[in-house]
């Protein structure tokens, strides 16, 4: 095992490595997963100190509303914890668009199913 901080997706141990999520040990301080700028932005990834509030610090993602070209320019930020308010109201609205699009589809499914099930009528 090195001590050497090397990103956990390419192993580079040069440039920028930024915490993108937080291991807990049982019996220790545990550790954390760091990210170079290029994996950060190819893998989405969001920094640890702009996880959100009740994160339990596993990793997170930049959902797919966030354009790429935003991604870039977040990857390059040299603090990221003020981001940590709007990423608080990003996350929830997010899954919240998600279970209505689920529930529309759900729905939609429902009605075609009703329209199945009813004979046609014969003129």
């Amino acid at each position: 095992m090195s001590l050497l901080p090397r990103c956990l997706y390419c192993e580079a141990t040069t440039g920028e490595l930024v915490a993108v999520a937080l291991v807990a040990s049982g019996s220790g301080p545990g550790w954390t997963y760091q990210a170079c700028r290029t994996c950060r932005i190819s893998e989405r990834l969001v920094p640890l100190v702009a996880h959100p509030s009740d994160s339990w610090g596993g990793m997170h993602y930049w959902p797919d509303i966030v354009p790429h070209e935003l991604v870039v320019r977040l990857a390059g930020l040299r603090s990221a914890s003020e981001l940590r308010p709007v990423v608080d109201r990003l996350f929830p609205a997010v899954a919240a668009v998600f279970r209505r699009e689920i529930a529309q589809s759900a729905v939609e499914d429902a009605v075609a199913d009703l329209w199945a099930a009813v004979p046609v009528e014969e003129s």
